[in-house]
């Protein structure tokens, strides 16, 4: 059954107060087995209340319809306040397409999420635009089973104060009230097959607005739970002051062929920190003092560039209850951050099984690579250039690395680093070409300090001209045990360096 709210009274001439005819139309849904197709033409409507939406309801509203926020509550959610769902028993099949969704959080400074969407299934938002939310979330996922948001605008934040994490997209568990409000219960259900594509998140342009902190990210976590099957793709993040993506508590990842500009921070997975009370508790609400991994993480073929002054171009942040699982980083371009960075283009600590390969890094203002606290590290056939710090750099307890066939070019510091007691390390095939030797005290093409069990073989260094310039290509401190070299390529250069 197709619906026009004018037929129920809607007049869209931005005075009227339109919300209880056009919830008169959303609760045919509930009558009707098949559900309703409800249709909102062009026009402003001035929304004095909340719209909650039931299963079966389909929502079509013109690309210049506008939906105005003229309340202190959420503008959209799928339950109201004394419903109760479990799992993903709430209202569900719903799809909402169109529309200009604007919440007027300058003028209504009330911090809710936009759209509140809890415990259901087979969710799609497409082709909306959602606008200038005060202190929360665009869109809050929670407890939910296949979601697509597609092609969609989030535009605008308004800083109620205290809320510097908010995320345009916040992928969210059913963990308690102070983390979803809209309705319960709360049974710990977690987030499960999740596409978000083809979106832009950025600033509005309205006076007393920015752009959003964070764009698709969660922020809280129990343990023992994960959200699961999430793909971000083909999106465009364009001056977020944090993460444009951070997951958390995050399992079979996928964040491939976006795009992320003069962001504070690129993409990021971390594990839940062991000194956050609230979120190392399992599922039955008992402090376990432990943290969790994210795992099976793809980040592949995104472009950041510009930004980087909040954190690295990406990051895999764990913790020793939670070491990053199974982590492939390859494809991505990293460049050109911002002259205040001072932060690396890829850093990974604590993550185990961790592929870093083919990324192009270049004109960042910290390293380039970086790994720590981790084993079985492969990164393998990287470009590297114009970094203001190491090309590589691997350190604190790291076990088993691979370093081959990279291409390092004028870095500031060493071309490869080997320190902090790492154990089992090979560093093959790597072109070195300028290390800034004239500016910086013991810096070198390649360097090992504390380092047990290194092979370096079959590595090429040229000095370029001017200061990026190494006094000797190799240097291996007295610290480190079972190293062996040969054929390398060392050619106008003077010996090893020695203590």
């Amino acid at each position: 059954m197709r619906i026009n709210i004018e037929n129920y009274g809607a007049v869209g001439d931005g005075q009227t107060k339109d919300a209880v005819v056009i919830q008169a139309a959303l609760d045919e849904a509930k009558w009707r087995e098949k559900g309703v197709t409800v249709i909102i033409p062009a026009g402003t409507y001035r929304l004095e209340k909340t719209l909650y939406v039931s299963s079966n309801t389909h929502i079509i509203a013109a690309p210049n319809a506008r939906l105005v926020r003229d309340h202190d509550g959420y503008l959209v959610t799928n339950g109201r306040p004394k419903e109760s769902f479990k799992g993903y028993d709430g209202h569900s099949n719903i799809t909402i397409e169109g529309g200009i969704w604007d919440f007027n959080g300058v003028e209504r400074r009330k911090m809710h999420n936009c759209f509140a969407i809890g415990h259901g299934e087979n969710i799609t938002l497409e082709r909306m635009e959602i606008r200038d939310v005060a202190g929360a979330h665009a869109v809050e996922i929670c407890g939910c089973r296949n979601v697509w948001i597609k092609g969609c605008r989030f535009l605008g934040f308004i800083d109620t104060g205290g809320r510097a994490f908010s995320e345009a997209v916040q992928i969210d568990l059913m963990k308690a009230v102070w983390v979803f409000s809209a309705f319960g219960t709360y049974d710990q259900t977690p987030c499960k097959n999740i596409w978000i594509m083809d979106c832009y998140f950025g600033s509005s342009g309205t006076k007393g607005s920015q752009a959003w902190p964070r764009g698709i990210g969660s922020h809280s976590s129990t343990i023992g739970v994960w959200h699961e099957n999430i793909m971000i793709s083909g999106n465009l993040f364009e001056a977020l002051p944090k993460q444009a993506v951070r997951g958390y508590s995050w399992r079979n990842v996928q964040v491939q062929d976006n795009q992320l500009i003069d962001c504070g921070a690129g993409i990021e997975m971390a594990s839940p920190p062991v000194t956050d009370v609230k979120d190392t508790k399992n599922i039955f609400g008992k402090q376990t003092g432990k943290s969790q991994p994210c795992e099976y993480v793809e980040i592949v073929n995104n472009i950041i560039t510009g930004g980087l002054t909040y954190h690295h171009g990406i990051h895999i942040i764990g913790e020793k209850t939670g070491v990053q699982q199974n982590v492939l980083v390859t494809g991505n371009i990293i460049a050109d951050a911002a002259e205040q960075s001072g932060f690396a283009g890829i850093n990974v600590r604590y993550g185990n099984t961790v592929k870093i390969s083919n990324n192009l890094v270049r004109n960042v203002k910290g390293n380039a690579v970086m790994v720590g606290k981790g084993k079985n590290h492969s990164i393998n056939g990287n470009t590297i250039s114009y970094t203001g710090g190491e090309g590589i750099a691997v350190n604190d307890s790291m076990e088993m690395v691979d370093i081959k066939n990279n291409s390092i070019q004028y870095v500031q510091g060493n071309g490869v680093l080997i320190t902090g007691k790492t154990k089992i390390a090979v560093i093959l095939a790597n072109t070195i070409h300028g290390v800034s030797g004239g500016k910086k005290d013991k810096v070198y093409p390649i360097s090992i300090n504390q380092a047990d069990h290194v092979t370096i073989s079959v590595n090429t260094y040229v000095n370029a001209t001017g200061e990026a310039q190494a006094s000797y290509p190799l240097y291996i401190s007295s610290s480190c045990s079972h190293v062996m070299q040969y054929g390398n390529h060392f050619p106008s250069i003077a010996e090893n360096a020695s203590e």
